[in-house]
Protein backbone atom coordinates (compact mmCIF):
# COMPACT_ATOMS: atom_id res chain seq x y z
CA UNK A 1 0.00 0.00 0.00
CA UNK A 2 1.34 3.43 -0.91
CA UNK A 3 1.98 6.08 1.72
CA UNK A 4 -0.30 9.07 2.12
CA UNK A 5 0.88 12.65 2.25
CA UNK A 6 1.02 14.37 5.60
CA UNK A 7 0.14 17.92 6.62
CA UNK A 8 3.50 19.30 7.72
CA UNK A 9 2.59 22.90 8.34
CA UNK A 10 0.17 24.47 10.78
CA UNK A 11 -2.94 26.19 9.49
CA UNK A 12 -2.36 29.61 7.95
CA UNK A 13 -4.75 32.27 6.62
CA UNK A 14 -5.50 32.23 2.91
CA UNK A 15 -2.80 34.08 0.96
CA UNK A 16 -4.47 37.19 -0.59
CA UNK A 17 -3.01 36.57 -4.06
CA UNK A 18 -4.18 32.96 -3.99
CA UNK A 19 -7.65 34.11 -2.99
CA UNK A 20 -7.71 36.68 -5.78
CA UNK A 21 -6.72 34.18 -8.48
CA UNK A 22 -9.21 31.58 -7.25
CA UNK A 23 -11.92 34.26 -7.06
CA UNK A 24 -11.57 34.85 -10.81
CA UNK A 25 -11.80 31.11 -11.47
CA UNK A 26 -14.76 30.75 -9.09
CA UNK A 27 -16.64 33.59 -10.79
CA UNK A 28 -16.12 31.93 -14.16
CA UNK A 29 -17.27 28.54 -12.83
CA UNK A 30 -20.40 30.20 -11.49
CA UNK A 31 -20.96 31.76 -14.90
CA UNK A 32 -20.68 28.33 -16.48
CA UNK A 33 -23.31 26.98 -14.09
CA UNK A 34 -25.71 29.81 -14.95
CA UNK A 35 -25.01 29.70 -18.68
CA UNK A 36 -25.51 25.95 -18.81
CA UNK A 37 -28.82 25.80 -16.90
CA UNK A 38 -30.85 23.69 -16.83
CA UNK A 39 -28.24 21.09 -15.92
CA UNK A 40 -28.97 17.42 -16.52
CA UNK A 41 -26.94 15.20 -14.24
CA UNK A 42 -26.22 11.69 -15.47
CA UNK A 43 -26.18 8.80 -13.04
CA UNK A 44 -23.45 6.20 -13.22
CA UNK A 45 -24.38 3.56 -15.81
CA UNK A 46 -25.80 0.41 -14.30
CA UNK A 47 -23.27 -2.35 -13.85
CA UNK A 48 -22.35 -5.23 -11.63
CA UNK A 49 -22.06 -4.28 -7.98
CA UNK A 50 -18.89 -5.37 -6.21
CA UNK A 51 -18.99 -6.72 -2.69
CA UNK A 52 -17.07 -4.89 0.03
CA UNK A 53 -13.93 -6.76 1.03
CA UNK A 54 -13.50 -8.32 -2.40
CA UNK A 55 -10.25 -7.89 -4.32
CA UNK A 56 -10.06 -5.59 -7.34
CA UNK A 57 -9.74 -7.50 -10.60
CA UNK A 58 -9.98 -7.14 -14.36
CA UNK A 59 -13.10 -9.01 -15.39
CA UNK A 60 -12.98 -8.21 -19.09
CA UNK A 61 -10.45 -6.94 -21.64
CA UNK A 62 -11.60 -6.05 -25.15
CA UNK A 63 -9.37 -4.97 -28.03
CA UNK A 64 -11.14 -1.95 -29.51
CA UNK A 65 -8.25 -1.55 -31.99
CA UNK A 66 -4.79 -3.07 -32.30
CA UNK A 67 -3.52 -0.36 -29.92
CA UNK A 68 -6.56 0.38 -27.71
CA UNK A 69 -7.77 -1.98 -24.99
CA UNK A 70 -10.95 -1.45 -22.97
CA UNK A 71 -10.73 -2.96 -19.49
CA UNK A 72 -13.62 -3.57 -17.12
CA UNK A 73 -12.33 -3.42 -13.55
CA UNK A 74 -14.20 -4.80 -10.55
CA UNK A 75 -13.57 -2.16 -7.88
CA UNK A 76 -14.49 -2.80 -4.23
CA UNK A 77 -13.52 0.83 -3.50
CA UNK A 78 -16.09 2.14 -5.97
CA UNK A 79 -18.58 -0.65 -5.30
CA UNK A 80 -19.01 -1.23 -9.03
CA UNK A 81 -17.27 -2.00 -12.30
CA UNK A 82 -15.19 0.84 -13.72
CA UNK A 83 -14.29 1.08 -17.44
CA UNK A 84 -10.64 1.90 -18.14
CA UNK A 85 -9.14 2.62 -21.57
CA UNK A 86 -5.50 1.72 -22.24
CA UNK A 87 -3.45 2.76 -25.26
CA UNK A 88 -0.55 0.32 -25.57
CA UNK A 89 2.95 1.34 -26.72
CA UNK A 90 3.96 1.53 -30.36
CA UNK A 91 7.02 -0.61 -29.57
CA UNK A 92 6.44 -3.35 -27.01
CA UNK A 93 9.89 -4.93 -27.24
CA UNK A 94 10.71 -3.68 -23.73
CA UNK A 95 8.93 -2.57 -20.56
CA UNK A 96 7.31 0.88 -20.69
CA UNK A 97 6.00 3.48 -18.25
CA UNK A 98 2.37 4.37 -17.55
CA UNK A 99 0.73 7.77 -18.10
CA UNK A 100 -2.62 8.10 -16.29
CA UNK A 101 -4.88 10.80 -17.79
CA UNK A 102 -7.90 12.25 -15.96
CA UNK A 103 -10.89 14.12 -17.35
CA UNK A 104 -12.18 17.41 -15.97
CA UNK A 105 -15.73 18.41 -15.08
CA UNK A 106 -16.79 17.98 -18.70
CA UNK A 107 -16.03 14.28 -18.36
CA UNK A 108 -18.57 11.66 -19.42
CA UNK A 109 -19.93 8.59 -17.65
CA UNK A 110 -19.73 6.29 -20.67
CA UNK A 111 -16.47 7.38 -22.30
CA UNK A 112 -13.37 9.50 -21.77
CA UNK A 113 -12.93 12.87 -23.45
CA UNK A 114 -9.28 12.01 -24.02
CA UNK A 115 -10.31 9.57 -26.77
CA UNK A 116 -12.80 11.92 -28.43
CA UNK A 117 -11.21 13.05 -31.73
CA UNK A 118 -12.74 16.52 -31.23
CA UNK A 119 -11.27 16.83 -27.73
CA UNK A 120 -8.24 14.93 -26.49
CA UNK A 121 -7.65 12.94 -29.69
CA UNK A 122 -5.37 10.65 -27.69
CA UNK A 123 -5.28 7.84 -30.26
CA UNK A 124 -3.61 10.11 -32.79
CA UNK A 125 -1.16 11.62 -30.28
CA UNK A 126 -0.03 8.29 -28.81
CA UNK A 127 0.22 6.48 -32.15
CA UNK A 128 4.03 6.72 -32.12
CA UNK A 129 4.58 6.94 -28.34
CA UNK A 130 6.14 4.17 -26.28
CA UNK A 131 3.95 4.44 -23.20
CA UNK A 132 0.86 2.86 -21.70
CA UNK A 133 -1.73 5.68 -21.65
CA UNK A 134 -4.40 4.78 -19.08
CA UNK A 135 -7.68 6.73 -19.21
CA UNK A 136 -10.35 5.80 -16.64
CA UNK A 137 -13.97 6.62 -17.42
CA UNK A 138 -15.84 8.87 -14.96
CA UNK A 139 -14.73 11.10 -12.12
CA UNK A 140 -16.54 14.28 -13.10
CA UNK A 141 -17.38 16.44 -10.10
CA UNK A 142 -15.39 14.25 -7.72
CA UNK A 143 -11.84 15.71 -7.70
CA UNK A 144 -10.86 12.02 -7.89
CA UNK A 145 -11.01 11.86 -4.08
CA UNK A 146 -12.26 9.35 -1.54
CA UNK A 147 -15.58 10.80 -0.42
CA UNK A 148 -16.67 10.72 3.21
CA UNK A 149 -20.31 10.22 2.16
CA UNK A 150 -21.92 8.52 -0.79
CA UNK A 151 -22.23 10.88 -3.75
CA UNK A 152 -25.90 11.81 -4.35
CA UNK A 153 -25.67 10.80 -8.03
CA UNK A 154 -22.66 8.50 -8.30
CA UNK A 155 -23.05 6.54 -5.06
CA UNK A 156 -19.96 5.10 -3.40
CA UNK A 157 -17.07 7.31 -4.55
CA UNK A 158 -13.52 6.29 -3.64
CA UNK A 159 -11.56 7.40 -6.69
CA UNK A 160 -8.30 7.89 -4.80
CA UNK A 161 -8.28 4.31 -3.54
CA UNK A 162 -9.24 3.01 -6.98
CA UNK A 163 -6.58 5.03 -8.83
CA UNK A 164 -3.70 4.65 -6.37
CA UNK A 165 -4.23 1.22 -4.75
CA UNK A 166 -6.48 -0.93 -6.94
CA UNK A 167 -5.74 0.02 -10.54
CA UNK A 168 -1.91 0.34 -10.72
CA UNK A 169 -1.17 -3.27 -9.63
CA UNK A 170 -3.72 -4.52 -12.15
CA UNK A 171 -2.17 -2.47 -14.96
CA UNK A 172 1.31 -3.68 -13.99
CA UNK A 173 0.15 -7.31 -13.96
CA UNK A 174 -1.77 -7.07 -17.25
CA UNK A 175 0.91 -5.21 -19.23
CA UNK A 176 4.70 -5.10 -19.48
CA UNK A 177 5.26 -1.93 -17.44
CA UNK A 178 8.53 -0.61 -15.99
CA UNK A 179 7.25 0.57 -12.58
CA UNK A 180 7.33 4.29 -13.44
CA UNK A 181 4.07 6.27 -13.43
CA UNK A 182 3.02 9.81 -14.33
CA UNK A 183 -0.48 11.21 -13.71
CA UNK A 184 -2.05 14.22 -15.40
CA UNK A 185 -5.39 15.89 -15.97
CA UNK A 186 -7.20 18.89 -17.37
CA UNK A 187 -9.05 21.56 -15.36
CA UNK A 188 -10.45 19.97 -12.17
CA UNK A 189 -8.72 16.77 -13.26
CA UNK A 190 -5.44 18.68 -13.03
CA UNK A 191 -6.21 19.49 -9.40
CA UNK A 192 -7.14 15.85 -8.80
CA UNK A 193 -3.92 14.63 -10.41
CA UNK A 194 -1.74 16.95 -8.29
CA UNK A 195 -3.60 15.88 -5.14
CA UNK A 196 -3.14 12.19 -5.91
CA UNK A 197 0.56 12.67 -6.59
CA UNK A 198 0.95 14.66 -3.37
CA UNK A 199 -0.92 12.11 -1.27
CA UNK A 200 0.80 9.03 -2.75
CA UNK A 201 4.35 10.31 -3.27
CA UNK A 202 5.83 6.85 -3.75
CA UNK A 203 3.62 5.97 -6.72
CA UNK A 204 4.38 8.66 -9.29
CA UNK A 205 7.63 9.92 -10.82
CA UNK A 206 5.88 12.86 -12.46
CA UNK A 207 2.64 14.86 -12.52
CA UNK A 208 1.02 17.14 -15.09
CA UNK A 209 -1.64 19.81 -14.63
CA UNK A 210 -3.26 21.41 -17.66
CA UNK A 211 -5.22 24.56 -16.72
CA UNK A 212 -6.00 23.69 -13.11
CA UNK A 213 -6.94 25.89 -10.17
CA UNK A 214 -5.54 24.48 -6.96
CA UNK A 215 -6.76 26.52 -3.97
CA UNK A 216 -8.87 24.79 -1.29
CA UNK A 217 -8.19 26.91 1.82
CA UNK A 218 -10.30 29.82 3.10
CA UNK A 219 -13.77 30.98 2.00
CA UNK A 220 -12.75 31.35 -1.66
CA UNK A 221 -11.18 27.89 -1.75
CA UNK A 222 -14.32 26.46 -0.19
CA UNK A 223 -16.54 28.19 -2.77
CA UNK A 224 -14.33 26.97 -5.60
CA UNK A 225 -14.39 23.38 -4.32
CA UNK A 226 -18.18 23.49 -3.93
CA UNK A 227 -18.57 24.64 -7.53
CA UNK A 228 -16.33 21.85 -8.81
CA UNK A 229 -18.35 19.13 -7.06
CA UNK A 230 -21.68 20.76 -7.91
CA UNK A 231 -21.75 18.55 -11.01
CA UNK A 232 -24.00 15.98 -9.40
CA UNK A 233 -25.76 18.13 -6.77
CA UNK A 234 -23.05 17.49 -4.20
CA UNK A 235 -21.09 19.75 -1.86
CA UNK A 236 -17.58 19.68 -0.48
CA UNK A 237 -18.66 18.55 3.02
CA UNK A 238 -19.89 15.30 1.49
CA UNK A 239 -16.40 14.83 0.09
CA UNK A 240 -14.03 15.92 2.89
CA UNK A 241 -16.23 16.89 5.85
CA UNK A 242 -16.23 20.39 7.42
CA UNK A 243 -13.60 22.76 6.07
CA UNK A 244 -10.58 23.10 8.32
CA UNK A 245 -10.44 19.48 9.42
CA UNK A 246 -7.48 17.14 8.82
CA UNK A 247 -8.95 15.87 5.57
CA UNK A 248 -9.07 19.36 4.04
CA UNK A 249 -5.54 20.09 5.25
CA UNK A 250 -4.26 16.83 3.76
CA UNK A 251 -5.64 17.88 0.35
CA UNK A 252 -4.16 21.41 0.47
CA UNK A 253 -1.53 21.48 -2.27
CA UNK A 254 0.08 24.65 -0.98
CA UNK A 255 0.43 23.27 2.54
CA UNK A 256 1.79 19.97 1.20
CA UNK A 257 3.99 21.29 -1.60
CA UNK A 258 7.01 19.44 -0.21
CA UNK A 259 5.29 16.11 -0.99
CA UNK A 260 5.93 16.76 -4.68
CA UNK A 261 9.65 17.41 -4.34
CA UNK A 262 11.66 14.89 -6.38
CA UNK A 263 9.05 14.52 -9.14
CA UNK A 264 9.03 16.03 -12.60
CA UNK A 265 6.14 18.51 -12.64
CA UNK A 266 4.60 20.22 -15.66
CA UNK A 267 1.99 22.97 -15.14
CA UNK A 268 0.38 24.86 -18.00
CA UNK A 269 -2.21 27.52 -18.77
CA UNK A 270 -3.08 30.21 -21.28
CA UNK A 271 -3.81 33.79 -20.29
CA UNK A 272 -7.50 33.77 -21.24
CA UNK A 273 -7.21 35.64 -24.53
CA UNK A 274 -8.57 34.06 -27.72
CA UNK A 275 -5.93 32.53 -29.93
CA UNK A 276 -5.45 30.43 -33.06
CA UNK A 277 -8.23 27.97 -32.22
CA UNK A 278 -11.00 30.63 -32.17
CA UNK A 279 -12.78 32.29 -35.08
CA UNK A 280 -15.96 34.34 -35.36
CA UNK A 281 -17.77 31.64 -37.34
CA UNK A 282 -17.32 28.97 -34.63
CA UNK A 283 -20.54 27.87 -32.92
CA UNK A 284 -20.70 29.15 -29.34
CA UNK A 285 -17.76 31.50 -29.86
CA UNK A 286 -19.13 34.09 -27.42
CA UNK A 287 -19.30 31.62 -24.50
CA UNK A 288 -15.95 30.12 -25.47
CA UNK A 289 -14.24 33.51 -25.41
CA UNK A 290 -16.02 35.03 -22.41
CA UNK A 291 -16.52 32.09 -20.04
CA UNK A 292 -13.56 30.07 -21.33
CA UNK A 293 -11.43 33.19 -21.20
CA UNK A 294 -12.37 33.93 -17.59
CA UNK A 295 -11.76 30.33 -16.54
CA UNK A 296 -8.35 30.30 -18.18
CA UNK A 297 -7.36 33.70 -16.78
CA UNK A 298 -8.17 32.40 -13.31
CA UNK A 299 -6.32 29.17 -13.99
CA UNK A 300 -3.31 31.15 -15.17
CA UNK A 301 -3.12 33.07 -11.90
CA UNK A 302 -3.76 29.92 -9.84
CA UNK A 303 -1.03 28.04 -11.69
CA UNK A 304 1.47 30.85 -11.19
CA UNK A 305 0.79 30.72 -7.44
CA UNK A 306 1.17 26.95 -7.15
CA UNK A 307 4.30 27.00 -9.30
CA UNK A 308 5.92 29.46 -6.92
CA UNK A 309 4.88 27.46 -3.86
CA UNK A 310 6.29 24.27 -5.34
CA UNK A 311 9.56 25.93 -6.34
CA UNK A 312 9.86 27.47 -2.89
CA UNK A 313 9.58 23.93 -1.49
CA UNK A 314 12.37 22.75 -3.81
CA UNK A 315 10.27 21.02 -6.48
CA UNK A 316 11.28 20.72 -10.14
CA UNK A 317 8.54 22.53 -12.09
CA UNK A 318 8.30 23.18 -15.82
CA UNK A 319 5.85 26.07 -16.22
CA UNK A 320 4.19 26.58 -19.61
CA UNK A 321 2.53 30.02 -19.57
CA UNK A 322 1.14 30.74 -23.02
CA UNK A 323 0.45 34.28 -24.33
CA UNK A 324 -3.03 33.25 -25.56
CA UNK A 325 -5.51 30.47 -24.89
CA UNK A 326 -8.93 29.87 -23.34
CA UNK A 327 -10.20 26.98 -21.20
CA UNK A 328 -10.77 24.51 -24.02
CA UNK A 329 -9.58 21.20 -25.48
CA UNK A 330 -7.67 22.54 -28.50
CA UNK A 331 -5.22 24.24 -26.12
CA UNK A 332 -4.94 21.13 -23.92
CA UNK A 333 -4.07 19.10 -27.00
CA UNK A 334 -1.32 21.63 -27.70
CA UNK A 335 -0.07 21.28 -24.12
CA UNK A 336 -0.08 17.49 -24.32
CA UNK A 337 2.47 17.89 -27.10
CA UNK A 338 4.54 20.46 -25.19
CA UNK A 339 4.49 18.40 -22.00
CA UNK A 340 5.55 15.16 -23.64
CA UNK A 341 9.34 15.62 -23.15
CA UNK A 342 8.74 16.09 -19.40
CA UNK A 343 6.38 13.10 -19.22
CA UNK A 344 8.64 10.90 -21.33
CA UNK A 345 11.71 11.65 -19.21
CA UNK A 346 9.78 10.88 -16.02
CA UNK A 347 8.77 7.48 -17.39
CA UNK A 348 12.27 6.31 -18.31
Amino acid sequence: MTSRGSSPRSSTPTHPKRAACALVFTAALAAVSVASAPIVFAAVPAGELVAQGAQASIVNATNATDRLVLLTVDSPAMGREVPVNVMIPADRSESRGVFYLLDGNSGQDASTNWLDPRRGNAEEFFVDKNVYAVMPVGGTGSLYSDWDSDHPKFGQTKWETFLTEELPPLIDAQFDTNGRNVIGGISSGAQGALMLASRTPGLYTGVVGYSGCYLTEGPVGKALTDLVVLNGMANSEMMWGPQGNDNWRAHDLFRNASQLVGKKIYLSSGNGLPGPHESLDHQGIAQTVVVGGLLEAGSNLCTDQLTQALRDAGADVTRSAQPVGVHAWPYWRDELVRSWPTVDSALR
